[in-house]
């Protein structure tokens, strides 16, 4: 007689997200497979999808939705805080610089949206409220008209941007800026042993370690790149859209940062 098979658990993640290793981890771990869940929205999280933990951006000095102590209804484990990068049309006078100071962005005219965090550097009100972009997208449409340049965290704007209408410039002297942070957050009625499990895979949590040590410890930053090994020149091939869903997908193949390590 077989053995009754269970569903795989469902790993939601935020655009810009990559959970790759996450749930390579928890199939070496547990021998079964993660299923992965692209969900279509830059911060927090999409009431529609269902799914047992989420991976999602919070804004500066934010929480997950619904894990304050007064009323909480999930819990949240911060994982790692964001670098950020100016992003600017192709044919902007930054475009060929490798990267920009914080002091220098005065110069800059930045275009003001919903999810442009408070603490960063201002930017320019709209003369109608209404031309304002209602999400990330739009305004990076925008930028690519030349109206202006947003600041994003470097990886929701890698996946984000149109390589042949944008370009990403790092954002340097910019440590005592606050930064978005990656969050993993599940309904508390969700709270199960294998739930707690996969929340230890993410946390790298041993046995003798707290879970709400999690939530005190100073998160660390995303890494920089690694530099690539040189390679054979290959035939080009043709890849998904950017801001597709097979574009989402494929950036599960890029490697997180290691929770609750200092990069």
């Amino acid at each position: 007689m077989s053995e009754p098979t269970h569903a795989p658990l469902q790993l939601a993640f935020a655009r810009g997200i990559a959970p790759s290793k996450w749930a390579e981890r928890w199939e070496t771990v547990t021998g079964s497979p993660l299923e992965l869940v692209p969900v279509n929205v830059a911060f927090g999280r999409s009431a529609s999808v269902a799914c047992d933990v989420m991976l999602e951006r919070a804004l500066p000095g934010r929480r997950p939705a619904g894990s304050e102590e007064a009323a909480r209804t999930r819990h949240a484990m911060r994982l790692y805080e964001e670098t950020i990068t100016l992003v600017v049309d192709v044919d902007h006078a930054l475009a060929k610089r490798e990267s920009i100071a914080l002091d220098a962005l005065g110069a800059v005219h930045l275009l003001d949206h919903p999810d442009h965090p408070a603490e960063w550097p201002a930017a320019a009100p709209w003369e109608n409220p209404e031309w304002m972009p209602q999400d990330v997208p739009a305004a990076l449409e925008l930028v690519a008209t030349g109206a202006g340049a947003i600041l994003l965290p470097t990886m929701l704007a890698r996946h984000l941007v149109d390589k042949r209408r944008h370009r990403l410039i790092p954002l340097t002297g910019a440590d005592d800026v606050p930064r978005t942070a990656v969050w993993a957050s599940w309904d508390v009625a969700r709270d199960g042993a294998d739930v707690q499990q996969l929340v230890g895979v993410i946390r790298g949590r041993t046995a003798r370690s707290s879970r709400t040590a999690a939530d005190t410890e100073p998160p660390a930053r995303d890494p920089k790149p690694a530099k690539k090994k040189p390679q054979q020149p290959q035939k080009k091939k043709a890849g998904p859209k950017p801001g597709s869903r097979g574009a989402q997908l494929a950036a599960t193949k890029k490697k997180p940062p290691r929770p609750g390590r200092k990069r």
